[in-house]
């Protein structure tokens, strides 16, 4: 019984460790903004990048793309308060699908302005991806408990 125990730990983990890889991949990327003080809405072009995708599927450091996109609209354009989002896909005709989509759901809402940035005023740059290497350090608790268990 124990022995199955451990024998299911073991692969759990083995699964768990081989789930954290890596890779890079082409994928196709565009950005949105939009905030609720101002009826501006900026949409990006679509944009091939090379980043780092998850095993899952999903872009590593998404949040790092909606941040250059915040930074470049504070910057560039001193806009204010507005929240950024990244949509992307592997697939560069699913990426122009949900782009359609989005420019058609804010191009039919009358109430707003929608702006275009093209690939000549901001491009999203590649994120260098580094895997979190996390140190256990043995504390003096630890150290006499190997002493007790000799």
């Amino acid at each position: 019984m124990l022995g199955c125990l451990a024998l299911a730990m073991v692969a759990i983990i083995t699964l768990n460790g081989a789930s954290t890889k890596v890779k890079r991949q082409t994928m196709y990327v565009f950005g949105l903004a939009a905030s609720l003080t101002d009826s501006v809405v900026v949409l990006t072009d679509v944009q091939p990048i090379e980043g780092f995708v998850m095993p899952n599927g999903f872009l590593a450091d998404r949040s790092l793309y909606s941040l250059q996109l915040n930074n470049f609209l504070l910057a560039n354009q001193e806009r204010n308060n507005m929240t950024c989002a990244v949509y992307y896909d592997k697939n560069r005709a699913k990426a122009e699908k949900k782009y359609q989509k989005m420019m058609r759901r804010y191009r039919d809402d009358h109430a707003g302005v929608l702006l275009f940035l093209g690939t000549d005023e901001f491009q999203f740059k590649a994120e260098e991806w580094e895997e979190e290497v996390t140190e256990v350090k043995e504390t003096k608790t630890d150290e006499a408990k190997k002493k007790n268990d000799k």
